[in-house]
């Protein structure tokens, strides 16, 4: 499993815990994350956890969390924790400059996102081409149809004169009922 994908799932524990919060719609009113995400970390399913959502429910609980335990440069997963222990490490080891952080990552995601959108925007480009060429298959087919029968229709116009239907054994437009027909004089 991916460390984030754990560091994330002991978050959510820890504000079930502290703060009663175990709704998924909840933490992603709170937080803009989706509830599936949330879904997947508590049903095991192995994925990497970006920064931003880090950043994103660390704000909806405080900034009480550390960023170097959830990049796991501290052993401390609060803040209060860290600045607590021992060690007392610097309050810029702590809780360093998030803004630029956040940046970069929302970055390095969105840079992510546009490429999916052109890989996606491409396959359907292509998929509308090729739904425009079978179009034109069609369009001809149609139009090959349309002149034949036509052409169909004017061969049929010529021979049936006057003189073709005078000689018919039978009456025009009467079926054949299997009895002898009558001859016209």
């Amino acid at each position: 499993m991916t460390e984030t994908w754990r560091k994330f799932k002991e978050m959510l524990n820890d504000i079930a815990q502290r703060d009663h919060i175990t709704r998924f719609n909840v933490l992603s009113e709170m937080t803009g994350i989706n509830p599936n995400i949330f879904t997947r970390i508590k049903k095991n399913e192995d994925m990497e956890i970006s920064e931003d959502y880090f950043w994103r429910l660390n704000k909806a609980f405080g900034d009480r969390y550390n960023i170097k335990w959830f990049q796991g440069d501290s052993p401390y997963m609060t803040v209060k924790e860290a600045i607590e222990s021992k060690d007392k490490l610097p309050v810029s080891q702590i809780m360093p400059d998030s803004s630029s952080e956040i940046i970069d990552s929302m970055k390095r995601e969105m840079t992510a996102k546009e490429e999916s959108f052109r890989r996606e925007l491409a396959a359907k480009d292509e998929t509308i081409a090729t739904k425009n060429a079978q179009l034109a298959d069609k369009d001809e087919t149609i139009k090959a149809q349309k002149e034949l029968i036509a052409n169909l229709h004017h061969q049929l116009a010529q021979r049936m004169t006057k003189e073709e239907l005078a000689d018919y054994p039978f009456v025009v437009g009467v079926a054949d009922d299997h009895k002898k027909s009558r001859k016209r004089i």
